[in-house]
């Protein structure tokens, strides 16, 4: 059984290192970018399974990046939550024409992005094991 890969997108340390260890507590494989461009290279390199976009990146914003995302056909239909601390309506409406998956507005409960992240891609359970199939 695969683990779950999320690729967080943040240039903020702090906030980066929170969702990997939070994430990883609840048996995530977290793979960390500061910039788009790593992000990309990270996308295909390894199969993912969700992104956590920072809104606010210096390079490139992160509804462009989405843009580039959702222009990629094996990458179309990756889950993506934008974090941002502008919560505003236009911000949110236009990630989610761009085909955000959720939005999470900073700062936020460690309960909400173990939520929110869990909900589009869930840690499978493990297979029960019969006990007879284990004796040779």
């Amino acid at each position: 059984m695969r683990i779950p890969r999320v690729l967080v997108i943040d240039d903020d340390p702090t906030i980066a290192r929170i969702a990997k260890l939070t994430l990883k507590n609840q048996g995530y494989d977290v793979v960390l970018a500061e910039d788009t461009k790593t992000g990309l290279k990270e996308l295909f390199q390894e199969t993912t399974d969700l992104v956590l976009l920072d809104y606010m990146l210096p390079e490139q914003n992160g509804l462009a990046f989405l843009k580039d995302i959702r222009a990629e056909p094996e990458l179309r239909n990756l889950p993506v939550i934008m974090l941002t601390t502008i919560g505003s309506s236009d911000v949110v409406h236009a990630a989610k024409l761009l085909g955000a998956n959720d939005f999470i507005t900073k700062p936020f409960t460690l309960e909400t992005l173990i939520e929110r992240v869990s909900r589009l891609v869930p840690i499978p359970e493990d297979e029960p094991t019969d006990p007879e199939e284990e004796q040779p």
